[in-house]
């Protein structure tokens, strides 16, 4: 992965890295920091999250039933009021995350609406260098596959048959497929005729400026990607099981998408064989909802946050 100019690149869990995180005056995440993490009085931590979120987190999760259940789940409330007690600031994309973020993790400190700078690089990407970095002939149309993790397996969800899918889209198409962070150690390659797997992809915001067409499940790559204001397909075949039994949502997804929602495997294909743009009036509305900010600048306007406050 190659580091922006003026930056160090150092080894996720090497001495090295423990140092400069005891020393760090301020350390930027976007997930828990785990239980091994002791903030200094010296430092300050912004939570950027990973996402504006359709799936419900943290204190808003379905309780648990019986008396385990609800012994599991009062372990679980715990040790998020102990992980947001280290975060000084957290990053919202939106109001409707920072309205979220405040019960969900019973938010007390700032929130602050600044964009999401993991965006900043959708506005004016070298297309042409990332197509040629992944390997994609010029002209050819990209489907980037982006599903997000399940709560009961370990694995990239997979309903598809990936490989076999990718020989079936019509000629022309290139198939991108990203597998979830915490699917990865438990996962394998995946080869194919015009199939290329980007799981490992430095830089997924790379991925959404290439692509001409995202699908997705219940990630929230949905809410960056409307900053691209390209057609987006939602491939759900485990929706009921999803919304009720595993998650549950924010909000109505068959109601509000700014796309098809599409539930086999012969409607997704027929979707992206023949596709038409009904949805950009939907499109846009989502874009004024969640990604007002997404304008290029987030990244700047952080950084003056963080000089304002006096963590630099």
């Amino acid at each position: 992965m190659v580091v922006p100019e003026g930056a160090i690149p150092i080894v996720e869990g090497s001495r090295e890295w423990w140092r400069v995180r005891a020393s760090a005056r301020v350390l930027i995440v976007n997930d828990w920091l785990r239980k091994r993490y002791r903030r200094r009085p010296h430092q300050h931590v912004l939570q950027t999250w990973h996402g504006t979120m359709l799936k419900r987190l943290a204190l808003d999760r379905p309780g648990r039933d019986g008396i385990v259940g609800r012994l599991l789940f009062a372990r679980t409330r715990l040790a998020i009021l102990r992980e947001r007690d280290r975060w000084d600031a957290l990053l919202a994309q939106n109001d409707y995350s920072a309205r979220i973020f405040r019960h969900a993790y019973a938010m007390r400190r700032p929130i602050w609406q600044l964009g999401y700078p993991r965006n900043d690089r959708l506005a004016g990407a070298d297309v042409a260098a990332i197509r040629a970095r992944l390997g994609v002939a010029e002209g050819a149309r990209i489907v980037f596959y982006a599903p997000t993790w399940r709560d009961d397996r370990r694995e990239l969800v997979d309903h598809l048959d990936l490989p076999r899918f990718a020989e079936e889209l019509p000629a022309g198409v290139v198939l991108l497929v990203r597998g979830h962070s915490r699917t990865l150690r438990f996962g394998r390659d995946l080869t194919g005729e015009r199939l290329v797997d980007v799981t490992t992809y430095p830089d997924v915001a790379e991925l959404l400026a290439v692509a001409d067409v995202l699908v997705t499940d219940y990630s929230s790559l949905m809410f960056d990607w409307m900053t691209t204001d390209r057609p987006i397909v939602f491939f759900t075949p485990d929706l009921a099981h999803y919304s009720e039994d595993l998650r549950g949502f924010y909000f109505d997804l068959l109601a509000e998408a700014p796309g098809p929602v599409v539930h086999d495997r012969t409607s997704l294909l027929a979707v992206l064989s023949e596709p038409s743009d009904g949805h950009a009036e939907r499109r846009a509305a989502w874009r004024e909802r969640f990604t007002p900010l997404d304008d290029g600048g987030a990244g700047a306007r952080v950084v003056e946050r963080l000089v304002a406050e006096g963590w630099l």
